[in-house]
């Protein structure tokens, strides 16, 4: 009895050593880890840790860790179904997009292009009411702002200017010039660059009229002061 025990213990061992590192691969069903119900081909209940490589190499000397292959498009979704979904899925042309559930609030070209559909926040919270908030330094070759109500319109002539005395008396009550938003205004709610451009080729403007006003005014003082000479002259 006891050599028959012997045997039996030692034929499972055998049997266990010889299939413990055998794959299986089940033909139909699905395949659970950590539950007894699986749902899908595979699932996982816990953690999943990823250490190692796909036959494929990856691009730039990144390792291919993970790969999704479908023809048309694939993706990584969150709460399928429910109102809380999104998705970060990968398009057959290559782009990338990030999105709910029938929107996308982000997309990354094949090309490099990035579109945001709503708001973004770099180094701070956003500021209420804007599209982009940066807190630091932004570096460009040229900035573009698109703007209406160009102030050409100083030029016309029905413009009422404002008398140069009157601009004087804004200034010492004020200290600073009328349209222009005061310092303290501008150090609290900052400025806007279309606006405040348009503000400042309007001054310019003005300037530029009040200039040529001078330059009439003085030309025909010494029209007349020239005349008053000739009518002296004649008078010796």
């Amino acid at each position: 009895m006891k050599m028959r025990n012997l045997f039996i213990v030692f034929f499972s061992l055998v049997i266990s050593s010889a299939t413990a590192q055998t794959n299986t691969f089940p033909p139909t069903g699905n395949v659970g880890i950590g539950t007894t119900t699986p749902q899908y081909k595979l699932e996982i209940n816990g953690g999943l840790a990823v250490n190692g490589r796909n036959p494929v190499n990856g691009i730039n000397n990144f390792v291919n860790t993970i790969q999704i292959n479908n023809a048309s498009n694939g993706a990584i979704v969150f709460n399928p179904g429910l109102e809380t979904q999104q998705m970060f899925g990968f398009h057959a042309n290559g782009s990338m997009y990030w999105g709910g559930q029938s929107t996308y609030s982000m997309i990354l070209s094949n090309a490099g292009h990035l579109r945001v559909t709503n708001s973004l926040s770099i180094g701070s919270t956003l500021k209420a009411g804007d599209k982009l908030s940066v807190k630091g330094k932004i570096s460009a070759q040229e900035v573009q702002v698109t703007t209406t109500n160009w102030p050409d319109y100083v030029f016309e002539e029905n413009y009422s200017l404002r008398p140069i005395l009157e601009i004087e008396q804004f200034v010492k009550s004020h200290k600073h010039l009328p349209e222009i938003p005061p310092a303290k205004q501008i150090e609290a709610e900052g400025i806007a660059l279309g606006e405040m451009n348009k503000l400042l080729l309007k001054k310019v403007e003005e300037l530029t009229l009040y200039i040529i006003q001078e330059k009439k005014a003085n030309a025909e003082y010494l029209l007349k002061l020239e005349k008053r000479i000739e009518m002296m002259e004649e008078r010796k």
